[in-house]
């Protein structure tokens, strides 16, 4: 186990005890093992977070969120997290506050999404946003897509409060939806669809809301071939 100081930046903090969480077996062949998995805690202001981070410091970023049933931990066991890593591309997997291993914040304190990326210094990530994290997505990629490099919506909440700024969102956007989503309906995905100029529309058959956990395979393969194009688009 290692300590690792990774960024100070005037109030921002963020440090971590970086730890291999699946470390390679000894003997094993070194191109089948399973990609490290490495548990990180620090501080935003005054917010306290935990996340899990896979893949190699210089991939293409990838932010992972989550939705109110689930947390960072979820993107491990479903897979996501070495998936991504075995692609090449650097996979953080965020608590947000108050869920997984993130304590709630103090009264007053919010997490500034932004502030995260920057004090991680992750470089213009592609952010996936299911569900309840909409709440912090939206307002990251509407108000600044300076900072992104591409938007994976699995129906996250409150689109209808950012139409008419998706409207004018000129930015590399997955739109992944469950057929039988009966949380955030369907319908609202389409409707995304066609705010977002150029975006792509995955609907997963038979799947629920929360479609990855139905349709894993579908999910990890559609979520995979837009990263490479969104990586292969920014080396051009």
């Amino acid at each position: 186990m290692r300590a690792c100081l990774l960024s100070i930046a005037g109030t921002l903090l963020i440090y971590g005890v970086c730890h291999a969480e699946e470390p390679a077996q000894a003997g094993g062949n070194a191109a089948d093992a399973a990609p490290a998995i490495h548990s990180q805690r620090g501080e935003v202001g005054k917010v306290k977070l935990h996340w899990l981070e896979a893949g190699p410091a210089d991939g293409r970023s990838v932010l992972l969120l989550h939705g109110a049933r689930f947390h960072s931990g979820t993107w491990k066991q479903l897979g996501t997290l070495e998936k991504l890593a075995k692609e090449g591309f650097h996979a953080v997997a965020l608590d947000l506050p108050g869920y997984g291993a993130s304590p709630a914040p103090p009264p007053g304190a919010k997490l500034d999404l932004t502030a995260f990326i920057a004090a991680q210094k992750l470089a213009t990530p592609v952010v996936l946003s299911p569900s309840m994290s909409g709440q912090v997505a939206l307002p990251l990629v509407t108000g600044h897509p300076d900072q992104v490099a591409g938007f994976i919506a699995v129906a996250p909440v409150e689109l209808a409060a950012y139409e008419s700024k998706l409207r004018k969102l000129a930015l590399p956007t997955l739109i992944v939806w469950g057929e039988n989503d009966a949380v955030v309906p369907l319908a609202q995905g389409k409707a995304l669809h066609t705010w977002v100029k150029d975006s792509q529309l995955v609907i997963l058959s038979g799947a629920q809301h929360p479609c990855y956990l139905d349709r894993p395979d579908e999910f990890h393969a559609a979520i995979i071939a837009f990263l490479r194009s969104v990586a292969a688009n920014r080396k051009k």
